[in-house]
Protein backbone atom coordinates (compact mmCIF):
# COMPACT_ATOMS: atom_id res chain seq x y z
CA UNK A 1 0.00 0.00 0.00
CA UNK A 2 1.08 3.41 -0.96
CA UNK A 3 1.41 5.85 1.61
CA UNK A 4 -0.67 8.54 -0.62
CA UNK A 5 -3.99 6.77 -2.11
CA UNK A 6 -7.52 7.51 -3.44
CA UNK A 7 -10.07 7.69 -0.81
CA UNK A 8 -13.86 6.61 -1.49
CA UNK A 9 -16.20 7.13 0.97
CA UNK A 10 -19.38 4.45 1.29
CA UNK A 11 -21.89 3.77 3.50
CA UNK A 12 -19.53 0.74 4.04
CA UNK A 13 -17.04 -1.45 5.38
CA UNK A 14 -14.98 -3.94 3.60
CA UNK A 15 -12.72 -6.27 6.03
CA UNK A 16 -8.99 -7.70 4.88
CA UNK A 17 -9.33 -10.92 2.89
CA UNK A 18 -13.08 -9.95 1.74
CA UNK A 19 -14.41 -9.24 -1.48
CA UNK A 20 -17.37 -7.17 -2.17
CA UNK A 21 -19.08 -6.34 -5.48
CA UNK A 22 -19.29 -2.31 -6.35
CA UNK A 23 -21.12 0.13 -8.56
CA UNK A 24 -19.20 2.79 -9.76
CA UNK A 25 -21.48 5.60 -11.52
CA UNK A 26 -20.16 9.23 -9.95
CA UNK A 27 -17.73 10.78 -12.35
CA UNK A 28 -15.37 11.50 -9.98
CA UNK A 29 -15.16 8.07 -8.78
CA UNK A 30 -15.12 6.47 -12.70
CA UNK A 31 -11.92 8.78 -12.47
CA UNK A 32 -10.56 7.46 -9.66
CA UNK A 33 -11.25 3.94 -10.87
CA UNK A 34 -9.55 4.80 -14.86
CA UNK A 35 -6.30 5.94 -12.11
CA UNK A 36 -6.30 2.45 -10.29
CA UNK A 37 -6.68 0.35 -13.37
CA UNK A 38 -4.24 2.18 -15.89
CA UNK A 39 -1.50 2.21 -12.99
CA UNK A 40 -2.39 -0.83 -11.09
CA UNK A 41 -2.96 0.90 -7.80
CA UNK A 42 -6.07 0.17 -4.81
CA UNK A 43 -7.48 2.70 -3.21
CA UNK A 44 -9.22 2.67 0.21
CA UNK A 45 -12.85 2.24 1.17
CA UNK A 46 -13.59 4.26 4.28
CA UNK A 47 -17.11 4.04 6.47
CA UNK A 48 -19.49 6.85 6.40
CA UNK A 49 -21.33 6.54 9.60
CA UNK A 50 -24.00 9.41 9.79
CA UNK A 51 -22.20 12.72 8.52
CA UNK A 52 -18.98 11.10 9.90
CA UNK A 53 -15.93 9.90 7.74
CA UNK A 54 -14.47 7.01 9.67
CA UNK A 55 -10.53 7.94 10.46
CA UNK A 56 -9.82 3.55 9.55
CA UNK A 57 -10.61 2.45 6.44
CA UNK A 58 -9.49 -0.74 4.43
CA UNK A 59 -7.03 -0.58 1.55
CA UNK A 60 -8.78 -2.41 -1.38
CA UNK A 61 -7.34 -3.45 -4.73
CA UNK A 62 -9.70 -4.23 -7.66
CA UNK A 63 -10.11 -8.10 -8.21
CA UNK A 64 -12.15 -7.92 -11.15
CA UNK A 65 -13.66 -5.29 -13.91
CA UNK A 66 -17.26 -7.75 -14.19
CA UNK A 67 -18.99 -4.67 -16.79
CA UNK A 68 -17.91 -1.69 -18.36
CA UNK A 69 -20.85 0.01 -19.28
CA UNK A 70 -21.18 3.05 -22.86
CA UNK A 71 -21.34 5.17 -20.63
CA UNK A 72 -18.68 4.78 -18.36
CA UNK A 73 -20.02 3.01 -15.46
CA UNK A 74 -18.06 -0.01 -14.01
CA UNK A 75 -19.67 -3.12 -12.16
CA UNK A 76 -16.27 -4.64 -10.02
CA UNK A 77 -15.34 -6.95 -7.31
CA UNK A 78 -12.72 -5.29 -4.78
CA UNK A 79 -10.98 -7.33 -2.40
CA UNK A 80 -9.77 -5.95 1.10
CA UNK A 81 -5.89 -6.16 1.61
CA UNK A 82 -5.24 -4.30 4.80
CA UNK A 83 -6.41 -1.76 7.35
CA UNK A 84 -5.31 2.14 7.16
CA UNK A 85 -5.28 5.25 9.48
CA UNK A 86 -6.02 8.69 7.74
CA UNK A 87 -3.19 11.54 8.23
CA UNK A 88 -4.75 13.90 5.67
CA UNK A 89 -7.38 14.17 3.23
CA UNK A 90 -7.19 16.70 0.10
CA UNK A 91 -8.82 16.76 -2.79
CA UNK A 92 -7.54 15.44 -6.24
CA UNK A 93 -7.49 17.60 -9.38
CA UNK A 94 -10.17 14.96 -10.53
CA UNK A 95 -12.80 15.42 -7.92
CA UNK A 96 -12.01 12.59 -5.66
CA UNK A 97 -10.79 12.57 -2.63
CA UNK A 98 -6.77 11.12 -1.89
CA UNK A 99 -5.31 10.80 1.86
CA UNK A 100 -1.94 10.15 3.40
CA UNK A 101 -2.41 6.96 5.44
CA UNK A 102 -0.12 4.73 7.73
CA UNK A 103 -0.71 1.17 8.05
CA UNK A 104 -3.19 -0.20 10.88
CA UNK A 105 -2.26 -3.76 11.95
CA UNK A 106 -2.87 -6.12 14.92
CA UNK A 107 -0.98 -5.62 18.17
CA UNK A 108 -1.99 -9.55 18.71
CA UNK A 109 -3.19 -11.35 15.32
CA UNK A 110 -3.65 -14.87 17.07
CA UNK A 111 -6.97 -16.40 17.96
CA UNK A 112 -7.47 -18.51 20.65
CA UNK A 113 -8.23 -22.14 19.21
CA UNK A 114 -11.03 -22.65 21.86
CA UNK A 115 -12.17 -19.43 21.18
CA UNK A 116 -12.31 -19.58 17.52
CA UNK A 117 -14.42 -23.02 17.82
CA UNK A 118 -16.68 -20.84 20.84
CA UNK A 119 -17.61 -18.30 18.21
CA UNK A 120 -18.01 -20.58 14.80
CA UNK A 121 -20.39 -22.83 16.80
CA UNK A 122 -22.64 -19.48 17.79
CA UNK A 123 -22.55 -18.20 14.43
CA UNK A 124 -23.71 -22.06 12.60
CA UNK A 125 -26.15 -21.99 15.40
CA UNK A 126 -27.58 -18.46 14.39
CA UNK A 127 -27.35 -19.31 10.71
CA UNK A 128 -29.58 -22.80 11.48
CA UNK A 129 -31.84 -20.68 13.18
CA UNK A 130 -32.66 -18.53 10.22
CA UNK A 131 -32.37 -21.65 7.23
CA UNK A 132 -28.95 -20.22 6.02
CA UNK A 133 -26.47 -21.75 4.65
CA UNK A 134 -23.07 -20.29 3.35
CA UNK A 135 -21.63 -21.51 -0.47
CA UNK A 136 -18.76 -24.02 0.07
CA UNK A 137 -16.21 -21.32 -0.50
CA UNK A 138 -16.62 -19.44 2.25
CA UNK A 139 -16.21 -21.97 4.63
CA UNK A 140 -13.02 -23.20 2.69
CA UNK A 141 -11.74 -19.53 2.51
CA UNK A 142 -12.62 -19.31 6.57
CA UNK A 143 -10.32 -22.42 6.76
CA UNK A 144 -7.34 -20.52 5.02
CA UNK A 145 -7.78 -16.77 6.54
CA UNK A 146 -5.69 -16.10 9.34
CA UNK A 147 -8.07 -13.70 10.99
CA UNK A 148 -11.17 -16.07 11.40
CA UNK A 149 -13.11 -13.52 13.04
CA UNK A 150 -12.72 -10.54 9.70
CA UNK A 151 -14.22 -13.72 7.65
CA UNK A 152 -17.16 -14.37 9.68
CA UNK A 153 -18.14 -10.82 10.26
CA UNK A 154 -19.04 -10.86 6.75
CA UNK A 155 -22.15 -12.77 7.33
CA UNK A 156 -22.48 -11.89 10.75
CA UNK A 157 -25.39 -9.18 10.64
CA UNK A 158 -23.49 -7.06 12.41
CA UNK A 159 -24.95 -2.95 11.65
CA UNK A 160 -22.54 -0.63 9.89
CA UNK A 161 -21.57 0.76 13.12
CA UNK A 162 -20.73 -2.37 14.51
CA UNK A 163 -18.62 -3.66 11.37
CA UNK A 164 -16.88 -0.33 12.42
CA UNK A 165 -16.19 -1.15 15.71
CA UNK A 166 -14.98 -4.19 14.78
CA UNK A 167 -12.39 -3.03 12.13
CA UNK A 168 -10.79 -0.56 14.66
CA UNK A 169 -10.34 -3.63 17.32
CA UNK A 170 -6.30 -4.86 16.78
CA UNK A 171 -6.23 -8.17 18.53
CA UNK A 172 -7.97 -10.84 17.02
CA UNK A 173 -8.98 -12.31 20.31
CA UNK A 174 -10.63 -9.12 21.29
CA UNK A 175 -12.79 -9.35 17.84
CA UNK A 176 -13.58 -12.90 18.76
CA UNK A 177 -15.23 -12.15 21.49
CA UNK A 178 -17.11 -9.24 20.31
CA UNK A 179 -18.93 -11.50 17.67
CA UNK A 180 -19.42 -13.80 20.84
CA UNK A 181 -21.59 -11.25 22.48
CA UNK A 182 -23.21 -10.22 19.16
CA UNK A 183 -24.05 -13.60 18.50
CA UNK A 184 -25.57 -14.11 21.82
CA UNK A 185 -27.75 -11.09 21.41
CA UNK A 186 -28.63 -11.84 17.82
CA UNK A 187 -30.40 -15.07 18.43
CA UNK A 188 -32.74 -13.17 20.95
CA UNK A 189 -33.50 -10.62 18.23
CA UNK A 190 -33.95 -13.78 15.67
CA UNK A 191 -36.37 -15.13 17.92
CA UNK A 192 -38.61 -11.80 18.28
CA UNK A 193 -37.94 -10.68 14.95
CA UNK A 194 -37.08 -10.90 11.40
CA UNK A 195 -34.49 -7.62 11.54
CA UNK A 196 -31.51 -9.88 12.16
CA UNK A 197 -32.20 -12.40 9.49
CA UNK A 198 -32.24 -9.14 6.64
CA UNK A 199 -29.25 -7.94 8.41
CA UNK A 200 -27.08 -11.48 7.36
CA UNK A 201 -29.20 -11.97 4.18
CA UNK A 202 -28.75 -8.39 2.63
CA UNK A 203 -24.40 -8.49 3.71
CA UNK A 204 -23.39 -8.34 0.47
CA UNK A 205 -19.44 -9.95 0.65
CA UNK A 206 -18.50 -12.41 -1.80
CA UNK A 207 -18.03 -15.70 -0.69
Amino acid sequence: MDNVIPLFPLKLVVFPNSKYPLHIFEPRYKNMLEFCLMNDKGFGIVAQVGKEMSNIGCYVKISSVLKKYENGTYDIIVEGISRFSIDKIEIHDNGYFVAKVYEYGDTDPTGDIVLIQEVKIKFEAVLKKINFVPDDPFWDNFIKTDTKSFKIAEKSGLTLTEQQELLLIQDENSRLNFLKKHFIKLEDRISKNLAGKLLIMNDGFVN
